[in-house]
């Protein structure tokens, strides 16, 4: 991977058993865990190095539901599906094809990082093409037991590389790894 070109990182919080939602997508649980201080944990200046997000649909139609106004705004963002109904509405644009393509074209344009939003297909498909750069994992501590894992299981035997850690006052863990040559 040439050095000019973007990267896409995946900033993602889960759960202390590996878990990025509820089974059916709710991530409510990260709203119950106690942030006296209001820490945002590098989000703003992280959001500040992005120009570009990706989705797939199901995160997209979860942060749809927060009864918020979109937060990406100001973003370009796309939304990887497989409905080739769906082209674009008021917030994103839809990818429904040519998903290679589509992504290597993003890589290649001059711009600011790209944050891959997930969920596990989506991570999975991005680390099995080599298209992740790096992974900030925010490890909750939170047990939810049944969910959404951070990959799909058709991801096995991925090393990655650490390359910094850090720690809250809240529990709360960052993780950030580069992956290893996918094979």
């Amino acid at each position: 991977m040439g050095s000019n070109r973007r990267k896409i990182i995946s900033y993602i919080a889960m759960s202390l058993d590996g878990k990025i939602a509820r089974l059916n997508g709710a991530v409510d649980w990260l709203e119950t865990l106690p942030n006296p201080d209001k820490l945002d944990y590098g989000y703003s200046s992280f959001i500040a190095d992005i120009d570009i997000t990706i989705m797939g649909n199901a995160t997209y139609q979860e942060v749809l539901g927060f009864g918020i106004e979109f937060p990406y705004k100001g973003k370009t963002n796309y939304v990887l599906t497989r409905d080739k109904t769906k082209t674009v509405d008021e917030n994103v644009t839809f990818i429904s094809s040519e998903f290679e393509s589509q992504i290597e074209k993003l890589i290649a344009e001059p711009g600011k990082d790209i944050w891959l939003i997930g969920g596990s297909q989506l991570n999975s498909l991005f680390l099995k093409n080599g298209w992740l750069d790096e992974m900030r994992v925010f490890v909750m501590p939170i047990v939810l037991g049944g969910g959404i894992p951070l990959f799909s299981s058709e991801i096995t035997d991925v090393q990655m590389k650490l390359i910094k850690t850090k720690t809250f006052d809240t529990g709360v863990v960052e993780l950030t790894y580069k992956p290893l040559d996918y094979e």
